[in-house]
């Protein structure tokens, strides 16, 4: 106890410091054991209020941890607190109908100065401003040397159950296979993805679950779950769709069916003892998700979802549309019947689509007439989850096919590309998008120029340091008004995802090119031309992929670091943000060294 209270050191800090710490980068997030931003705009003006009125606030617990070469302050307890502080200095909502006056404080004001923010009106008084930013939070910084603890640290705090949901319980500190694939597979559905786990606080926002109230993030009612009429935005707020992850997950990796309940869960997750013992449950997870591997277990089930949303697409229909004469809310045991009978068709009998008309006319109204459920609640027997999953499998099978080939993956492309569209809100330096390579007007010329910047761009993204990978999509315009050019051009609409505008290339493909297999085949031979080194032309060359979203052409070119920097035409380059930088000759030892050491 003496040592853990060395490890603790309790201080305040005002508002205007955290705010410094903010604007320095020095939150993070680690998304392994936090839950998302899903504080509604009512939660966070409360407690701004709060702050307004001097009440006391919780306190607010960091661990103090070395990233980027500097101290970071981890937080382990009190991002949306933190995060409603921020938000409301920078004038992402107003209280009473006020602003912050963002002449209050120095950083502030030199933020508003340079243009990086913007004051919106009207004012709140300054002497209710200055209160505000002079307001200390009680702040509670943990520093130890093994991050382990972390995740221990996290679990205890939040044992009562009275912060978390039954499921952001679960997976506060869980460490095991299964746990992290849920956790994986869940974010994908939602869009709150990220390349990383540890993310700083100031790139939360762009990926947090919203309302329409606030202008960025993913507004929750364009999530699956809640646009499909599956789940309520309050069960995703409270992670009921990781549940229905994790049940559709624990049916496919175990080879004896298991029912489903809340207990259940709890095994699964570690949470439930037998003496001082793991439940058998949890070591049998584990040991399934092991044995198949958690990238296969994840191809599948991307497979499977990515082919759902295409019906789902075809037909016009939400799923609850198409499922039910009427689009009220219904159990999610529905949503796991109908996609375990697609699982059992695609991925164990390896089988195709034949006929997608043939199988949403099959589909229409099949909640009602084909799948028989009891009250809903409580235990979910694993008999009469496999009835009516072999009796729906039954239906359908009729308008599928046998697959040539045996591989899951091929198709999953509509859910990746949609979270590589995502991961580019946090990671600028390792994404990259263009609409194409023909210029837009009469003639129509190829833009050499912006082609050999494209490769440039992914020989610096492969220097930011090892096992990094990076990312260039062709066929995602710039804004709306670049996207209304293709569209003239081409005489191709767009479509929009999380405010991307997605053209497709498949117009300058047949404009230019003939279509897509002469376009793929020129672009190939365009990088043999390229003057990078011959095993990066092998790689990229390698890796590209025209894909198919929906009625769209992608290109995808995709770098992996080597062993060894890469060079663009004998000279080294750097990705900072969205732009590439040369590396002068003095600083070769640190780019080497991230290498090497």
């Amino acid at each position: 106890m003496d040592r853990l209270m060395q490890d603790l050191a309790i201080r305040g800090e005002n508002i205007q410091r955290i705010y410094d710490y903010f604007v320095g980068e020095r939150f993070l997030v680690n998304r392994r054991y936090q839950r998302k931003l899903v504080w509604s705009i009512e939660e966070k003006k409360a407690f701004i209020d709060s702050i307004r009125k001097g009440f006391p606030i919780p306190l607010i617990l960091v661990a103090e941890i070395n990233f980027n070469d500097q101290k970071n302050f981890e937080i382990i307890d009190g991002m949306q607190r933190l995060n409603a502080i921020i938000s409301f200095i920078e004038g992402e909502f107003d209280l009473d109908g006020e602003y912050f006056d963002l002449e209050t404080m120095a950083k502030t004001k030199l933020l508003l100065d340079s243009e990086e923010l913007i004051q919106k009106s009207p004012k709140m008084d300054r002497k209710v401003c200055t209160q505000i930013a002079g307001y200390n939070l009680p702040l509670s910084i943990y520093s130890f040397e093994g991050l382990d603890k972390i995740d221990e640290i996290f679990r205890r705090i939040n044992s009562n159950g009275k912060h978390l949901s039954k499921q952001e319980l679960r997976q506060a500190g869980a460490t095991g296979h299964f746990a992290q694939l849920v956790r994986q597979l869940s974010s994908k559905v939602r869009g709150d993805v990220s390349a990383h786990d540890r993310l700083l606080l100031n790139d939360m926002k762009n990926i947090s679950i919203t309302s329409r109230d606030l202008p960025y993030g993913i507004n929750v009612d364009n999530v699956f779950w809640v646009a499909q009429g599956v789940l309520t935005r309050e069960y995703v707020r409270n992670s009921r769709d990781e549940e229905v992850v994790a049940d559709i997950l624990a049916y496919m990796a175990l080879s004896t069916k298991p029912p489903s309940s809340s207990e259940i869960l709890d095994e699964y997750y570690g949470l439930s003892l037998i003496g001082n013992e793991l439940d058998n449950r949890f070591q049998e997870i584990e040991s399934a998700v092991l044995k198949i591997t958690s990238e296969v277990l994840s191809r599948q089930f991307v497979h499977v979802y990515d082919e759902l949303k295409k019906i789902l697409n075809i037909s016009g229909q939400t799923f609850n549309r198409l499922l039910f004469d009427d689009a009220g809310p219904r159990i999610p045991r529905y949503f796991q019947i109908l996609f375990l009978a697609l699982y059992e068709l695609l991925i164990i009998e390896n089988l195709n689509v034949s006929n997608y008309k043939g199988l949403i006319s099959l589909l229409s109204n099949m909640g009602s007439s084909n799948m028989n459920l009891g009250g809903g609640g409580g235990r979910w027997s694993a008999r009469e989850r496999q009835n009516n999953i072999a009796a729906v499998a039954g239906i359908i099978k009729t308008e599928f096919v046998k697959r040539e080939r045996r591989d899951p993956a091929i198709d999953s492309w509509i859910t990746q590309f949609e979270n590589i569209l995502t991961q580019s809100y946090t990671e600028q330096s390792l994404y990259d998008f263009k609409q194409g390579f023909h210029r837009l007007g009469d003639n129509g010329d190829f833009d050499d120029a912006l082609f050999q910047k494209v490769i440039k761009t992914l020989t610096a993204m492969a220097n930011v340091g090892p096992n990094i990978v990076g990312y260039v999509i062709i066929g995602v315009a710039d804004n709306d008004v670049a996207a209304k050019r293709v569209e003239a051009t081409y005489g191709t609409s767009s479509t929009v995802f999380n405010k991307f505008h997605i053209t497709g290339i498949q117009g300058e493909a047949a404009k230019y090119k003939n279509g897509l297999d002469s376009y793929f085949q020129f672009i190939i031979q365009k990088i043999a031309s390229m003057p990078i080194s011959e095993a990066d032309k092998n790689q990229i060359s390698r890796n590209i992929k025209l894909i198919n979203y929906y009625d769209k052409s992608i290109l995808i070119f995709q770098i992996e670091s080597r062993n060894e920097p890469s060079l663009y035409d004998g000279k080294y380059h750097i990705r900072k943000g969205p732009n590439n930088e040369p590396i002068p000759p003095e600083e070769y030892p640190n780019l080497f060294r991230r290498f090497f050491v």
